[in-house]
Parts: structure tokens; C-alpha cells; sequence
């Protein structure tokens, strides 16, 4: 008898239990970390610019400014799953890997390192997030929905 009713509150927890997301897959972390560190020394190198202590145009310091607090934001985005990080960060570090063209032309040695590093997550990242997995986790099935 103590078998059956727990099966059936069981059976009624489990149909009143809203859906869950799905697990944060390993990549979303690491991605959240490298957005996030990304973003982080975007700033800095920007402020380096900004107070003299390393070359390079204004123009593209304040352009790596908004993409360091870019970076911040996809952190917080990508580690939380929100909807808007998964297209946003798809857009965002395409966009990026002209910024790091740019840095590597005319960023001085710290925007060259740090444009090589843009070019390569503008392209890896993008890869990660259109996998099954993440798009699972952002709730991106590509499938249409339903009214």
C-alpha cells in the first residue's frame, strides 16, 4: 500500500515539475570564461591606449571598449543561457574577427596579439554555439515554433 501511493505522488510530481534546461554543457562555461576574460582585457588594453602606456588609434581603442563590454555581457549571457546570447555572441564575434584585421593592422604589438586571439574565438566560438548541444541548452533547435 506505502508503495503505490508513493508511486503515485511520484507519478503527479513529476507531471507538475515545470520542463527544465537542459544541462550547461562544459563548452558553455568555457566560452562564458574566455567571453567574459575577453571582454575584461578588451578594457584594459583600451585603457592602456587611452593613458599612453601602449600605442594605437583612439578610434580603435573606443572601438574595443564596446566590444569589452560586449564581452562582459556574453559572459554573463552564455553562462546563464539566455536566448539573446546565443544569437548575439553568433553575431558579435563574426563581427569581431574584422575587428581583429584591424587590431593587427594598426593595434601596435598589444593589439596584434590581442587580434589574433579575436580572429580565432570570432571563428571558434561561433562554430561551438551551432553545435546540437548548445543549441539545445540556449533553446535554439532550429525548429519552428509552435503557435
Amino acid at each position: 500500500m506505502g508503495t503505490l501511493l508513493s508511486d503515485q505522488y511520484e507519478d503527479v510530481r513529476t507531471v507538475m515539475q515545470s520542463p527544465s534546461k537542459p544541462k550547461r554543457p562544459v563548452g558553455v562555461i568555457i566560452i562564458a570564461a574566455i567571453a567574459a576574460a575577453g571582454g575584461l582585457l578588451s578594457l584594459f588594453g583600451a585603457a592602456s591606449v587611452f593613458s599612453g602606456n601602449a600605442t594605437g588609434p583612439t578610434w580603435l581603442a573606443i572601438v574595443v571598449v564596446i566590444f569589452g563590454v560586449l564581452g562582459l555581457a556574453l559572459g554573463v549571457g552564455f553562462y546563464t543561457g539566455a536566448h539573446w546570447a546565443w544569437i548575439g555572441g553568433i553575431v558579435i564575434y563574426v563581427i569581431s574577427i574584422l575587428l581583429g584585421i584591424l587590431e593587427i593592422l594598426y593595434g601596435g604589438t598589444v593589439g596584434g596579439i590581442g587580434g589574433v586571439i579575436r580572429i580565432i574565438a570570432g571563428i571558434v566560438i561561433p562554430l561551438y554555439l551551432t553545435r546540437a548541444g548548445p543549441k539545445s541548452f540556449f533553446a535554439r533547435t532550429g525548429a519552428p515554433s509552435k503557435p
